[in-house]
């Protein structure tokens, strides 16, 4: 009993890493495979995630009176000058 509860468990190991095996060769073939229509996909999401970004940004006191393009602006220049933050860019 012991033996097949020791074959079973070197079973089940090798199970596991052959599925872990083939999760990674999914991920690689679903990016290797990835059209246009996916990628304007992720695109779009993330252009809607940006604007309600921009939205919650509008809501604070810090930025409600700035409009869209100037917490734009704010941000790229906040990058430039390093750890500054949004506001401080103006």
């Amino acid at each position: 009993m012991e033996d097949e509860l020791e074959m079973k468990s070197g079973e089940n190991n090798r199970l596991r890493k052959q599925c872990v095996d083939l999760e990674g060769a999914m991920q690689d073939l679903y990016k290797s495979r990835k059209g246009q229509g996916s990628l304007q996909i992720e695109i779009d999401s993330l252009k809607s995630d940006n604007e309600r970004l921009l939205d919650l940004l509008k809501g604070t006191t810090e930025y409600s009176d700035m409009e869209r393009a100037d917490i734009l602006k704010s941000a790229a220049t906040s990058r430039l000058k390093g750890t500054k933050g949004v506001h401080n860019a103006f």
